[in-house]
């Protein structure tokens, strides 16, 4: 668990790598990262610096960022309806004739290699999908023309670049049960599935639709929040000139980079392999993460230069700003327990200074839609007033740094 942090510099690639034996590709991704989200890693006997260095301070009031459109369109309720119908399909049971593509089969599994079981290879009840392509070679083809009840045994061999070291290139046996076929369709728009869908919350098209709408619009109204902080933030740093500690950054650079070293280590990988599976060198991979080791340096100076220059103090609405972050289950003293006063300290302080910032930030005539692309004069003008309504008015919810968690077998 971590303390949830201010989400504003940086970006740094983490992946989620298959802690199992079968499935055929790595589960990566590139998160944007609360920057010093990932101190909240490191060993905690590992002291944070006290010194990040200094900054000679660019304009902090009146910084200029732009209005957020976050209206949605009726396009966008009938976007995301239509993935929750295809989320939630309607499922038909078949009986009569054997494993066919695109078919989900819930089925038994048990991998061995040189006869004995291998760690992530197993399951029971497990739903897959024909032809996702979830499982390494030759396992979802392997059970096409099979029917409800049989043992298939398939020999097979992983990859010779498969992220796990022992069982890259291996031989393995698959022992597999099918228990079920089924065949899935998304499902229609109606009274029905909406009661069904929703636990009963809404009983008709309409009242989904209607809830639909709503929850679009709280989503892109806590965006426009964290990317509203994000421009005051941003704006500040690149009008300010720094001197920042190498121990600082070292620092930084340690806990963004401590989880991918657990993670490659625990995949038997080296960090080349890893940088490969994002198109980029190993050496590329540290620069990217001593870039975003500076940005956050950069952030905790700026923040804390502004604090002291504004005589700032924290009072207890400051500190409940953290406890809602983190989901608030803890209290100020239960979280200062946990990851130390300084920390906790240092979380109110940040976002202190930016609501300040924000406070004092003036609107541009530029409006940008909620991925930050420009829009039209017209849009613009219509979405002004929406966008000032929701900026500068609280906290955003940090974004909580990329974790480097494997998953289980065949999920």
């Amino acid at each position: 668990m971590k303390l949830k942090k201010l989400a504003l510099i940086g970006m740094v690639v983490v992946a989620t790598m298959s802690a199992c034996g079968i499935q055929k590709k790595d589960a990566t991704e590139t998160q944007t990262t609360a920057e010093g989200e990932s101190k909240a890693n490191a060993d905690a006997d590992v002291k944070r610096p006290s010194d990040y260095g200094t900054a000679e301070l660019g304009k902090y009031v009146g910084v200029e960022i732009p209005n957020i459109d976050t209206s949605v369109s009726d396009q966008d309720v009938e976007a995301q309806i239509n993935t929750e119908l295809t989320q939630d399909p309607d499922v038909v049971e078949v009986t009569d004739r054997a494993v066919q593509e695109g078919d989900t089969v819930n089925i038994d599994y048990t991998g061995t290699k040189d006869g004995v079981a291998f760690d992530g290879g197993s399951a029971t009840g497990y739903n897959l999908v024909i032809g996702s392509n979830s499982f390494i070679e030759g396992f979802e083809a392997g059970l096409i023309g099979h029917s409800i009840g049989e043992d298939v045994k398939l020999d097979l061999t992983f990859p010779k670049d498969y992220n796990n070291a022992d069982l890259a290139g291996a031989a393995v046996v698959f022992d597999v049960k099918i228990n079920s076929i089924s065949v899935s369709s998304p499902a229609t728009l109606t009274d029905e599935w909406v009661n069904k869908h929703t636990n009963g919350e809404q009983k008709t098209v309409d009242e989904f639709k209607a809830a639909v709408k709503a929850n679009l619009e709280e989503q892109r109204s806590k965006s426009a929040k964290s990317q509203d902080q994000y421009n005051a933030i941003a704006a500040v740093i690149a009008d300010s000139k720094f001197e920042m500690k190498d121990e600082a950054i070292d620092f930084e650079y340690n806990n963004i980079y401590k989880p991918i070293d657990n993670m490659i280590t625990q995949y038997g990988m080296d960090l080349d392999q890893y940088a490969s599976a994002y198109g980029m060198s190993a050496d590329e991979l540290k620069t990217q993460i001593r870039n975003q080791a500076e940005s956050y340096v950069k952030q905790v100076i700026v923040t804390r230069e502004i604090y002291k220059k504004e005589k700032m103090s924290l009072t207890d609405e400051d500190y409940q700003v953290v406890v809602d972050l983190n989901g608030g289950s803890l209290t100020k003293d239960e979280l200062i327990q946990q990851y130390g006063k300084d920390e906790v300290e240092e979380t109110a302080k940040t976002y202190k200074v930016v609501n300040f910032i924000l406070d004092n930030a003036k609107r541009t005539d530029v409006t940008v839609n909620i991925n930050g692309e420009t829009m039209g004069s017209e849009e613009g003008a219509s979405a002004e007033g929406a966008s000032e309504e929701t900026t500068a008015e609280g906290e955003s919810k940090a974004s909580e740094s990329a974790s480097a968690e494997g998953s289980e077998a065949a999920q």
